[in-house]
């Protein structure tokens, strides 16, 4: 007896594995990247994952912040997210099975529209596309579309075969799912259709024709129902799935459209140059048509360009980090070019050979022109390539062929244009691969949970995003709130371990954003810790000039006033300043007991305090700067509200050459008036003539926003603009290296209780 063994079984499950494999690999890879679990609320991923958490709530309707994508993925997540919980381990590994699934389902067809080495190839093109795979470990819809796009394609080969009523409703629901998930594909429809009569009902009777089209239009129109239902009451309209049409459409039909990626600003920016706001879709698209015929067709053909493109188009996220970071992708098959240089000889070599594969070119065109009819980026393309896939695999199936049978002419003839086309349709250098809020993005993501929490690597991706930031927006001003609450936190680390690297790192922290006020105040407690009471103080008042809504500086400036002795004066002003920010009732009350104890105290000293102005305004007057000096001091020490005498202190000390003690007068000036304009100005020009411009533009900002626009102001705001933009276009310099296990869980205790602003 002859045993049989299942070979093609055998066959498909090791294919599977194969494919499965790569996933795992990368799946351990994944699992160590702060977005394996990190859902930040300004990407599309937010939207899919709160409305599954709401529907595994008992939402039925599945509702998120953003209700305008068609929501049937958002039930595939919410169902797992009511099974396993919201488990990223469960969803990825399913997605990844669902991507082996596909690999196999691609080795399936290519076999049965041509060969088995077609098929072969077209499995290794689509187990091994690097980009596929990222998206498979991503919580946005392009892998899921990608699948039940190629499941439907099988489905309906399937059906040539077997025309049974029961295959007939299952094309019917993969269609309806792959028509769901993004209504975009419905393109496919009529193709499909004309495929069914055509080549499925081909030989049938008018009757069985009749039912056998109401056994493949009935469920697949009844399937619709329940998301329409749902589209409605939740938009309170009819929604055909997915209400983002118009967002998705406009922003890549206009003729400055540069042909990739997503940018809704140049939109907007385009309709008021050229008038065209609140138009419809379709009168936007005869607008400009008859404005500029000619432009129109040249942004549509780079829009075709850049789909076959190399070019990875960032949108939500850049796949292009997710390489960076990965040892398993870069091995893979990562060009875009590859196969659409191939597919694009394919295509022309099945058509020469007249290959009867009427659904292949009617699934890819369609998926095509449902991408070039919207906006290219990376994520649009990914269900259109496995049928890109199958004609590039074609077409290295011709040359094998070729091969075999010596015919090097044309194989001489295909690698030519093989290498024509994919050095034509390699990224171009002057697009930009990684925007600079992807950097910002991932130096947030590092920044947020305890298992992928790295100072190193959040500063390293923040100095990213701001160098990326300087080349497209070289004119805003100088902050970075990411990376300046890194080394914010970093410098806290490094007082609490009392490192005087913290001067370092903090002074270098003023350049990132010169106006957090937190920074100032910490440190000016590194400078407690080191006994400079003075600098301490000036660093206190610099944060307030900072952000003066802040008390906490104003509070911890009384601490240190009552603690040295200072003079009531002194005291008194500051006392002023904080009680209208104080918002304890007990605290406010005991603060104005203190004024009125210290206004009592200064009161009996009016009369001297004005013979004593008019001796010391009068030895400055003539030069007598030690002696005017002396009696500044003495009256200044009981002055609470004129702002003029501490300027004048300041002179006096300016010109015995101590300026230092001059700054502490100005600065005591300016806490008894916070918005002199002319006092803001002076301190400006004074640290940009000492090397300081980050203190020069803190306070020419304070100027601007209290001086009136006339005489200096104009000259002080290109100053202030220069200066901010020299700032911002410094080199940066990694601070932070090689930190310990152990350092990081302690930056990570500290990063809990410390209020730490991110964001680009």
């Amino acid at each position: 007896m002859v045993q049989t063994y299942p070979r093609p079984l055998l066959v498909l499950s090791g294919l599977f594995l194969i494919a499965l494999a790569v996933r795992v690999l990368y799946f351990v890879e994944l699992s160590q990247l702060p977005y394996f679990d990190i859902v930040l609320p300004v990407y599309d991923h937010f939207n899919f994952d709160q409305g599954a958490l709401n529907f595994a709530a008992g939402d039925v309707l599945a509702r998120s912040p953003n209700n305008s994508y068609s929501p049937l993925y958002k039930y595939f997540l919410g169902s797992l997210y009511f099974i396993f919980g919201r488990n990223f381990y469960v969803v990825y590994g399913l997605q990844f099975i669902l991507g082996a699934l596909g690999a196999v389902l691609i080795f399936l067809i290519g076999k049965r529209l041509f060969d088995v080495r077609v098929g072969l190839l077209a499995f290794i093109g689509f187990a091994f596309y690097s980009t596929e795979i990222i998206y498979e470990g991503i919580i946005l819809r392009a892998a899921f579309i990608t699948f039940l796009g190629i499941l439907s394609f099988y489905a309906l080969i399937c059906l040539r075969e077997s025309p049974t009523s029961l295959m007939l409703i299952g094309c019917a629901l993969a269609l309806s799912l792959f028509f769901q998930s993004r209504p975009n594909t419905f393109l496919c429809l009529p193709f499909v259709i004309f495929y069914i009569h055509r080549f499925v009902f081909k030989g049938w009777g008018p009757e069985e024709r009749m039912r056998g089209w109401g056994i493949f239009l009935i469920p697949l129109f009844l399937s619709f129902i329940p998301l329409l239902v749902q589209c409605y009451l939740v938009h309170g309209r009819f929604v055909f799935f997915d209400s983002s049409g118009a967002t998705a459409f406009l922003p890549g039909n206009f003729i400055d459209y540069s042909g990739v990626g997503f940018d809704s600003n140049l939109l907007i920016r385009f309709q008021k140059e050229h008038q065209m706001e609140n138009l419809s879709p379709a009168s936007f698209i005869f607008q400009q048509i008859m404005s500029d015929p000619i432009g129109f067709l040249q942004m549509l053909w780079r829009k075709v360009y850049f789909y076959f493109n190399d070019l990875e188009g960032a949108s939500n996220l850049s796949t292009y980090l997710y390489l960076e970071n990965s040892r398993v992708l870069p091995f893979l098959l990562s060009h875009f070019s590859l196969f659409s240089a191939l597919g694009l000889m394919g295509v022309v070599l099945a058509i020469r050979n007249r290959e009867k594969i009427f659904l292949l070119y009617a699934y890819l065109a369609c998926l095509i022109l449902s991408v070039v009819l919207f906006h290219v980026v990376a994520r649009f393309r990914i269900p259109s390539a496995p049928f890109l896939i199958l004609f590039a695999a074609y077409a290295v199936g011709r040359a094998c062929t070729w091969w075999n049978q010596r015919q090097f002419k044309s194989i001489a003839v295909f690698v030519l244009v093989f290498l024509v086309l994919f050095y034509g349709l390699r990224a171009p250098e002057d697009q930009t691969k990684i925007r600079y809020v992807d950097y910002c993005n991932w130096s947030h993501a590092y920044m947020l949970e305890e298992k992928s929490f790295d100072v190193d690597k959040a500063e390293t991706y923040g100095i990213k995003c701001l160098e990326s930031e300087r080349k497209v927006n070289s004119d805003w001003g100088v902050t970075n709130t990411t990376l300046a609450s890194v080394y914010k936190l970093y410098g806290f680390y490094l007082i609490q371990q009392q490192d005087e690297t913290a001067d370092k790192v903090l002074r270098y922290a003023f350049s990132i954003d010169p106006f957090d006020s937190e920074l100032y105040r910490m440190y000016s407690d590194f400078e407690v810790g080191r006994n400079n009471t003075s600098s301490a103080i000036r660093h206190l008042q610099i944060s307030r000039i900072a952000d003066k809504r802040d008390v906490v500086p104003l509070r911890t400036l009384i601490q240190i006033y009552y603690k040295n002795n200072s003079d009531p004066g002194r005291l008194l002003a500051a006392l002023k300043m904080a009680l209208p920010m104080e918002k304890d009732p007990g605290i406010a009350q005991h603060v104005k007991n203190e004024i009125r104890r210290l206004e009592s105290l200064l009161a009996d000293k009016s009369d001297w305090v004005k013979t004593s102005a008019e001796k010391a305004q009068k030895y400055l007057f003539e030069g007598k700067w030690s002696a005017a000096l002396e009696e500044y001091k003495k009256l200044n020490a009981f002055n609470a509200s004129d702002a003029g005498l501490l300027v004048e202190q300041g002179v006096a000390y300016e010109n015995l050459n101590d300026k230092e003690k001059a700054l502490d007068s100005y600065y005591d000036a300016l806490l008894v008036k916070e918005d002199s304009p002319k006092l803001n100005k002076s301190l400006g020009d004074f640290y940009l003539s000492a090397g300081n411009p980050v203190l020069a533009v803190l306070h020419w900002k304070r100027y601007l926003e209290t001086s009136p626009q006339e005489g200096e102001y104009f000259l002080t705001q290109k100053q202030y603009q220069f200066f901010s933009r020299q700032l911002r276009m410094k080199g940066l310099k990694k601070q932070i290296f090689d930190l310990s296990g152990e350092q990081t869980r302690a930056l990570y205790k500290i990063y809990r209780t410390m209020k730490v602003e991110l964001g680009p």
